[in-house]
This record gives structure tokens, C-alpha cells and sequence, in this order.
């Protein structure tokens, strides 16, 4: 049983357009760490360009709550890597990630703590169940039940972002560099001894979703292609599978004319949907490996996942 007096906690969480629920936010994490024996904690707040008063808010904040520290990106870089410069810059022996919404409830960081406590390395936020409704709920729904089969990694399903790393696995994690990042998948691509914390994950505070559908998209497109090679494998093997089609087709309308049987040729509709249907394809295909490409173009170019603008922690006195 590890002792958590003796260690030091970090908090990290991007912000992006939370003015008005910030407060809120603030004040849950103070009255969770309350409940905890540590011998420190800090609350680390980045703020993913945002355009209200979320930067104003965080430093009057500071104000009254000393364990709190902002870093302000040069603009919007997105979830992850707003999630990956907050990692990057936690100083404490435990990283708990969770976003500022408060759909990742502030009240379970004691049972984070407390699964870290029994050993584990990586505890994981799981949800049993969300508040969202309509056509984004069913979205959710979908990509987590197809998401395990997709990928070559075994993610544990439902999980996201909300959970806990202990240093050592913070340090192996801030090794990995890729730009399209997938957090929940490179939490578990580390390894180390996992552990769970269910929950009921709540709806929004104030305001509406930051994440557009076109954003959860592209964060679902990056799951996939970065943890595996199955799409590709499948595009080859349906080719196989269409190539052997062909070749039976031709053996035998072959063998039909060698025995002396007529061969009808087949008709204008039926040729141009077979074209059609193998160009579709062909180009389907293509933008297949073209997703593929233009991650590794990205990881090519080599430019950094974020830039800091202001770190109200520049001399490092917070850990």
C-alpha cells in the first residue's frame, strides 16, 4: 500500500471557451483535494486559445487559490494536444487528467488516488453510462463498439481522457512524440498495471459542446489509423477476394466457350455498375492510404504539437 502523504499531485485540464462554469470548476477540485492527505497538490489549467474571458478568469482565480497554475497556448491546437502540454509540464508524482466541463466529476479524484494507492500505475476513468442524447449519444455509442475491433491495441472500451498516471508512466508517455495523438490509446500503449474507477458521466455544466462533430471525427479517424493496420489489411484482402472473383468468372465463361456453349455477353447497365462499383472502390482505397500518408507527412514536418504564449509558472516554484 503506497502512502499518499508523501506525495505530490498534479491536476491537469485544457480550457477552451469555460468562462462561465470555471468557476464551478475550481472550486469541486478544492473540495475533492480537501478530503485527501497529500503533501501537495497544484491545479494546472491550459488555456487551448480561447476566445471569452477564460484566460481573465483562470488568473483572477489564482488569486485565491494558490496551488493554481495556467499555461496560456499561442491559439487553438486542439484537445489533445492542449491535454499533452498540461502532461508535459505536471510536475507531481501522480498526473490526474480530467476535462474542465465537469462531465468528468472532480468528487472521484479521491478514488483515483486510492486506486493508485493499491498499486496501480494507470487508472482509468470508465463510464457506465452519458447524459448525451440525439444523434451525438449514437455517435459515441457506435464509435466505442466498433473502436475495439478496429485497432490492434487493446483500448479498454469506454474510456477517455479522465483518469490517472503516475510518474513513471507520465515520463514514458512524454516520450512519444506522434502529432495526431489518440490519449486513451497511448495511456494504454504504455503499459504498467491498470486500474478502473466507474462512473456516470455527467452532462456539460454551462454552455454547449466545444467538440464539433467534424473534431470527433477526426479524433475517431485518428484512433484507428494510429493504432492499427486493419482497414489496409481488409482493402487487401477484398481485393484478393474481388481478383479471385474475376479470374473464376473468366475460367469460367473460358471453359463455357471451349465446350462449345454460346457466351452471352452481358449488357450496358450491368458493365457500367461493375465499373462503377470497382472505381468507387479503387478510390475508397486510395483515401485509405491517403489518410495514412498525411500522418506520416505530418510527423515528417516535425513541428511541435503546441506553443506556449505565457506559463504563469515560468521559474517552476509549483509542482
Amino acid at each position: 500500500m503506497r502512502d499518499l502523504s508523501q506525495i505530490s499531485v498534479s491536476i491537469v485540464s485544457p480550457v477552451f471557451n469555460e468562462e462561465k462554469g470555471l468557476e464551478i470548476f475550481v472550486e469541486e477540485i478544492r473540495e475533492a483535494m480537501s478530503s485527501v492527505q497529500v503533501a501537495s497538490w497544484s491545479l494546472l489549467l491550459v488555456n487551448d486559445g480561447s476566445s471569452d474571458g477564460s484566460l481573465a478568469k483562470m488568473k483572477s482565480l489564482q488569486e485565491g487559490l494558490p496551488q493554481l497554475r495556467y499555461i496560456d497556448l499561442s491559439r487553438n491546437f486542439g484537445h489533445q494536444a492542449a491535454l499533452t502540454a498540461g502532461i508535459e509540464h505536471a510536475k507531481g508524482d501522480v498526473v490526474v487528467i480530467l476535462d474542465s466541463d465537469l462531465q468528468d466529476p472532480p468528487s472521484l479524484i479521491p478514488e483515483l488516488l486510492e486506486a493508485w494507492a493499491q498499486g496501480k500505475q494507470v487508472v482509468f476513468g470508465r463510464r457506465v453510462s452519458r447524459a448525451e442524447k440525439g444523434l451525438r449519444r449514437l455517435g459515441f455509442d457506435l464509435f466505442h463498439r466498433c473502436f475495439r475491433y478496429c485497432v490492434d491495441v487493446a483500448i479498454p472500451p469506454n474510456v477517455g481522457v479522465f483518469g490517472l498516471l503516475d510518474r513513471q508512466a507520465v515520463d514514458e508517455l512524454k516520450k512519444l512524440s506522434e502529432r495526431n495523438r489518440f490519449l486513451p490509446g497511448l495511456h494504454t500503449w504504455v503499459g504498467f498495471e491498470r486500474g478502473y474507477v466507474d462512473y456516470k458521466r455527467k452532462d456539460r455544466a454551462t454552455g454547449e459542446p466545444k467538440q464539433t462533430f467534424r473534431s470527433l471525427f477526426s479524433y475517431a479517424l485518428n484512433g484507428v489509423f494510429s493504432f492499427s493496420y486493419k482497414p489496409i489489411r481488409l482493402l487487401s484482402v477484398f481485393g484478393l477476394i474481388v481478383a479471385l472473383g474475376a479470374f473464376l468468372l473468366a475460367a469460367f465463361f473460358t471453359f463455357k466457350r471451349l465446350l462449345g456453349y454460346e457466351v452471352a455477353f452481358l449488357g450496358f447497365t450491368t458493365l457500367v455498375i461493375l465499373v462503377s462499383l470497382l472505381g468507387g472502390l479503387q478510390l475508397m482505397a486510395l483515401g485509405l492510404l491517403g489518410e495514412y500518408l498525411a500522418r506520416i507527412y505530418d510527423e515528417v514536418k516535425n513541428r511541435p504539437i503546441y506553443i506556449i504564449r505565457e506559463d504563469s509558472d515560468q521559474d517552476e516554484s509549483l509542482s
